[in-house]
Order: C-alpha cells, then structure tokens, then sequence
C-alpha cells in the first residue's frame, strides 16, 4: 500500500512492509484466539476426564466468561488509554497461560471454589485478545486498506472458532493417560507461542498527542447506551441475538457428552464444535458472495435464530456422530447470516461518537448471556446432553418471542449497505 494510505488513516505506519506487519497481527491473534476458543472445550473435558461433573465445568467456564462480559467495556478502555499497549498484551497473554496452567494442575485436586477463581482471573483477561486485540490493528497496519485489514482479522476468529476444539478434542483423544489435562496443557502451549510472537508485531507507543486530556465521564458513556433502546431495530436485534447465545452454551456442554454416549469419547464430540465453526466459516463465503437483499437485517436475525432452533432441535435427536457432523454444519452455516445482519444493524444504526462503545458493550452482552447460559447448563446437564440441547433449541425460539414482544412490530426500512459476513470468535 501507498504511503498515502497511512496518510489518510492520521496516524504513522510503523517500520517494516505492511505485508509482514499484518502477518504478524494475524499470526499473535490467530494463536491467541485459538487458545480462547480451546479454553472452553479444555474446562468440560478436563473435568469429565477427572471424574467430574459436567455441571462443575459448567460452573468454572460460567466464572471465565461472566467476569469477561463484565470487565470487557472496561479493558477496552484502559487500552486506549495505555501508553505502552504491548505491555498489556504480553501480560493478558502470560495471565491466560498461567490460569490454563494452573486449571490443568488443579482440575480433579482442588476444591471448585477455587478452580472458579482461577477461571474468573483469567476472564479478566480474555476480552484482551478479542475486541481490544483488533482495537490495535489500524495503529500496526494504518497502510492497508480497512477492508482487507478487517478482513484478515475476521479470519483469525473463523480459525480459532475451528481450529480451537478441534485441537483440544485431538489431544483428548489421543492422550489416553491423563486426556483431560492434555487439553488444557495444549492451551497453555498455544498462548505461549502466542507470547513469543507478540514482540513481532511491531504496536506504537501512544504519543502525547494521541491520548486523552480528560476521559469522557462514566455517566455521558452510560447515557449514550440509551441508543440500544431508542433504535427500534438495535433493540430488537440486540435482544434476541443475547438471548440466543445463553443457548448456544448448552452446545459447548453438551457437545462432549454427545461424543461419551455416541462414539465412547467425549473428545469426538469436542469436534462438533469445529463443524459447527466450519458451517459458519462456509456460510460467511456464501453470504459475502451472495448477500441476502429481499430481506432487510432485522428480518434476517429473526429468521436465522429461528432456524437455528430448528437446527439445536434436530441435533438433539440425531442416531450417530455421522448425523451430528451434518447437522452441525447446518446449524453453523445459520449463524453466519445471523451475526452478519446483527453487525449490519450495529453499524446503521450506531452514532460515530458512542460506535466502539456500542460495539463492545454488545459483544459483553453475549458474553454475559453465554455464562448464564453455562448457569443454566449445569443444572439441566444431569437430565442429559439431549435435553440440554431441546433446551438450547427452546431458548432460540424464546429469544425471537421475547425481542419481538419487547421491541414492538415497528421495523424500519433499511437503507444501509450489505458488508460482507464476519465472526466475533
């Protein structure tokens, strides 16, 4: 890219080709959320393989990720402001491999209370290496084009949404002495290579001139939320898709025990979920090449979320593992449409002064309603992994009952463009 790129962009490119740059953006974030995608997964199976209850690992996981959806606005706002982000960013990263550590050690020894607070300090962490991580790619790369630069960034979700279960699944498989804490040592393993490699990716330290006189006020941010309610379509949008993901918790869980009973190994299960990622990764290409434009995207949540409770429904009563991997990437190639129309409504309606804000606090929305999710999974698991998945299902088809009660029928036209699909991890 021309200078003129990063000209435009106001802020200096760094040293180096753009082309290394991004490689080194795009291989710190792939390896990191690869771990954060694993990290679930590794929880369940490693308490399944020490004996435990699938609701305890409900329970550890629901610690990680209500505390993320929690601290999440907050971290993004302590990065903005961080003078040296890099530093951030190595210490989030030895955090996360320093609680996957501790988890593979404790896991079966140690009392859950305190298996809960290692997995609440790690949430702490982890929206460092999802949207605070892309938060830093226009300062690495202010000389490439936003649309190939997001779109590099979209492909480190899609791989650690597949690659993630699928590896911490295999190592279950495969490690036949002590499995469970096998998945969780190849996190830990992850997010150190992830470490080793930030120091390539070269982020500015933040001028003078770049920070903040005087932080806005906590009361003008809160009050600028109040745009979720005011957009008729924001707010329907927003609710059904949170609502929709406390049952995609139930998928996470259940997965495992759907590979214990139909193949005699909650690791093949754990490949389910990179089906499913690979479903949505597929239909994110369909959807990019072929947009949807008979529907607006308020149409489109509904519609989607429907059908993937029709998907969760159909994947409780499948015979065999076989049946399940279809199923799965039906369910997935759903998501796809679903997320990209709920990020077209974000950005339609989102003013520009209050557009981060929007953004993270909606992705700290589906964060928190994952772990209530993971709440609600642990009481309903001991009934089975079929009926925590009709859960699921049931849950997608209140989520659309409850945002269209909410909301109201009033739908705006849409005049917006149709961006291509992404993921949020």
């Amino acid at each position: 890219m021309s200078s003129g790129s990063s000209a435009s962009s106001g802020i200096p490119a760094p040293p180096g080709t753009p082309a290394r740059r991004l490689a080194a953006y795009a291989a710190v974030g792939s390896l990191a959320r690869v771990a954060n995608a694993g990290l679930p997964t590794a929880i369940i199976l490693g308490v399944l393989a020490a004996g435990g209850s699938a609701s305890e690992g409900s329970l550890i996981l629901a610690a990680v990720t209500a505390i993320a959806g929690i601290v999440g606005p907050l971290v993004g706002a302590l990065m903005d402001r961080a003078v040296h982000p890099r530093r951030g960013y190595a210490l989030a990263i030895l955090c996360l491999a320093a609680c996957s550590a501790a988890l593979a050690v404790g896991v079966g020894s140690w009392p859950l209370g305190v298996l809960m607070l290692v997995a609440g300090v790690a949430g702490l962490f982890h929206p460092m290496l999802t949207g605070a991580w892309s938060a830093q790619l226009r300062r690495v790369v202010p000389d490439v084009a936003p649309a190939r630069a997001y779109a590099v960034d979209t492909g480190t979700y899609n791989i650690g949404d597949i690659v993630g279960p699928a590896i911490v699944g295999i190592a279950y498989v495969y490690d036949a002495n002590t499995p469970g804490t096998a998945s969780l040592e190849v996190v830990v393993i992850l997010y150190l290579l992830a470490a080793l490699a930030l120091p390539f990716v070269p982020i500015p330290s933040r001028a003078a001139s770049e920070m903040p006189d005087e932080p806005a006020p906590l009361l003008h941010a809160v009050r600028s939320l109040t745009v979720f309610w005011h957009s008729v379509s924001l707010r329907r949008s927003t609710i059904i898709s949170t609502l929709a993901f406390v049952g995609i918790a139930g998928l996470v869980i259940g997965a495992p025990l759907m590979g214990a009973d139909l193949a005699g190994d909650p690791g093949v299960g754990a490949l389910l979920l990179a089906v499913v990622a690979g479903g949505a990764l597929l239909g994110s290409v369909v959807f990019a090449r072929r947009p949807v434009r008979r529907q607006g995207p308020g149409t489109m949540v509904v519609i989607t979320t429907l059908g993937l409770g029709v998907a969760f429904a159909a994947l409780a009563l499948v015979p065999s593992m076989p049946v399940a991997f279809v199923v799965g990437v039906v369910l997935g190639f759903l998501e796809a449409p679903q997320l990209t129309a709920v990020l077209q409504l974000r950005d339609r309606e989102a003013p520009s002064h209050v557009r981060s804000l929007v953004f993270v606090a909606a992705t700290s929305l589906k964060t928190g309603a994952f772990a209530l999710g993971s709440v609600l999974a642990a009481g309903l698991v001991e009934f089975g992994w079929r009926p925590l998945l009709l859960g699921s299902a049931v849950i997608e088809i209140l989520a659309v009952v409850v945002g269209l009660f909410i909301a109201g029928h009033r739908r705006p036209p849409y005049r917006g463009p149709v961006p291509s699909a992404t993921s949020e991890g």
